[in-house]
């Protein structure tokens, strides 16, 4: 087994300790077990106190490969490390305590840590959850190291406590059209090393519809269905996991329900029926919110042609319809209130909801 020591005294600390477990749990390694957070003043100079925690994994990451992903975690998570290496505050920090029994010494990465036996900030996490392993340096336990410490700080332990992600193997993003599923998928593929599904449309099809819907209903929604069973069928047969989808399927029927005939709307659910089997069921849907207005506003400035005769009639019909869907529906649900945010611009945004997503 592998143990890593976290830290972070920058920001919310919290936020940040969670966002590096779930992003360890996502592109590196199960986390199988983890820390209480343990609180310290910075050790070697001036800065906020740290939360500290010890996390253990397993991975087949040779060391330095490992150190690398983790590397990558960090500069994700905003950690700019300078060049004349001295220690000072930092959002996150990630370092490899025991890899296994190994014992590295090279310029780029020492392991076992070689002061953690000097650090009360990681020995308390550590003797956690791994009471009985010995230090492969000396064959010494984790309770002998912090018995024979000479650091003298006792860290305080924190009420708050880190989750373990459960990883997700399919992901749906689901909203009103012009909410931004695209962009958060866009995101969250690239946040969890995901394969990015996105939907296919038609945009003859679809400025035919905003055109008239009521008598383009049926013929759009068959068109979308055909390309979401096409789609789907060709990713079954993918392993690259987490697949995170910029749609869910099903909302095929959310939309025929407001905008077909009603005999329309027998003959397309029966359609639908027939080939739900076919679709990849999403472990969680992440709904998006937003007030329509600003939705209809964020439609606007991107001037897409098809686009123009939405109006905020429309969107509040929809959301009405999805409204009901959220009361019925038997997917998992992690709604999020986008209220007027910039997740797009903005990565800390992005990294907010993310983190509410790792609590889920």
């Amino acid at each position: 087994m592998i143990y890593l020591s976290i830290g972070s005294n920058l920001g919310d600390r919290l936020k940040f300790l969670q966002l590096a477990v779930g992003l360890i749990s996502y592109r590196i390694s199960e986390v199988k077990n983890v820390s209480r957070i343990y609180e310290t003043p910075a050790m070697g100079f001036k800065g906020n106190s740290f939360y500290n925690i010890c996390v253990e994994i397993n991975t087949d990451l040779q060391p330095k490969n490992l150190l690398e992903y983790l590397l990558d975690i960090e500069k994700y998570l905003g950690r700019v490390r300078s060049s004349d290496r001295k220690s000072k505050s930092r959002k996150i920090d990630i370092d490899i305590v025991y890899y296994k029994n190994l014992i590295i010494e090279d310029k780029e990465l020492l392991i076992p840590h070689e002061n953690m036996h000097e650090r009360n900030f990681v020995l308390y996490p550590l003797l956690e959850i791994i009471s009985d392993f010995k230090d492969p340096r000396n064959g010494k336990s984790i309770q002998t190291l912090l018995d024979n410490s000479k650091d003298s700080v006792i860290p305080k332990k924190i009420e708050e406590k880190i989750s373990i992600s459960e990883v997700k193997k399919v992901i749906a993003v689901e909203g009103l059209i012009g909410v931004g599923k695209t962009e958060f998928s866009r995101k969250l593929s690239d946040a969890l090393f995901g394969e990015l599904v996105l939907e296919q449309f038609n945009e003859v099809d679809l400025e035919k519809f905003y055109k008239n819907p009521t008598k383009n209903a049926f013929e759009t929604g068959k068109s979308f269905l055909e390309l979401r069973l096409e789609q789907h069928k060709e990713y079954k047969n993918r392993k690259k996991y987490p697949q995170i989808f910029d749609y869910l399927s099903h909302k095929s029927i959310i939309f025929a329900k407001k905008t077909m005939t009603k005999s329309e709307f027998i003959k397309f659910q029966s359609d639908f029926n027939s080939c739900s089997d076919f679709f990849i069921k999403p472990e969680v849907v992440i709904l998006l919110d937003q007030e329509t207005n600003y939705i209809l506003d964020k439609i606007k400035k991107r001037g897409r042609k098809f686009e123009k005769k939405i109006d905020l009639k429309y969107l509040d019909l929809i959301k009405s319809e999805y409204n009901k869907w959220k009361t019925k529906t038997k997917f998992v649900l992690f709604n999020i209130e986008l209220n007027k945010s910039d997740f797009k611009n903005d990565h800390s945004v992005f990294l907010t909801f993310l983190n509410l997503f790792f609590r889920h």
